[in-house]
C-alpha cells in the first residue's frame, strides 16, 4: 500500500442533524435531493461527502408550473404559477383586486398537496 493510500477518503460523514430529525419525526417521509456534483456521471453510484437535513415541505404532485422542478417553497411555486398566468393577466377583464383573489384560488388548488417531510440534500 502506497502512503497516499491510508488517506481518509471521506466515505464516512456525521449525519448527526439527520439522526436528530428522524428521531424527533419519526412519521415524516424523507425526500432526497442529489446536487449536481453528486455524480459525475462516470460511475451509476457516488458516494457523497455534504449532506444537510431539515423539515420542511414538498409540492407532491404532478404539477406544470415547471413539470422539471420539485417544488419544497411555497413562495417560488406562487412566483412561478403567476409567471406562467401573465397571458391570462394581459387577457383579463376585472380590476387587480379580482386578479388577486383569481391568483389566492389557483395557488390553494394546490393546498392539500403540500407534504410535510425531511429534506435532504447531498453533494460533493
Amino acid at each position: 500500500m502506497e502512503s497516499y493510500e491510508t488517506r481518509p477518503a471521506n466515505y464516512t460523514i456525521h449525519a448527526d442533524s439527520l439522526k436528530k430529525l428522524i428521531m424527533e419525526h419519526p412519521d415524516l417521509p424523507l425526500v432526497i435531493f442529489a446536487g449536481d456534483c453528486a455524480n459525475s456521471g462516470d460511475y451509476p453510484f457516488m458516494t457523497c461527502s455534504s449532506i444537510t437535513a431539515e423539515v420542511g415541505e414538498v409540492l407532491d404532485c404532478l404539477q406544470e408550473v415547471d413539470s422539471e422542478r420539485c417544488y419544497t417553497d411555497r413562495s417560488a411555486f406562487a412566483d412561478d404559477l403567476e409567471y406562467n398566468m401573465e397571458e391570462e393577466r394581459d387577457r383579463f377583464d376585472g380590476s387587480d383586486a379580482e386578479w388577486e383573489a383569481r391568483m389566492e384560488r389557483a395557488i390553494s388548488e394546490y393546498d392539500p398537496y403540500w407534504k410535510p417531510c425531511i429534506i435532504v440534500c447531498v453533494n460533493n
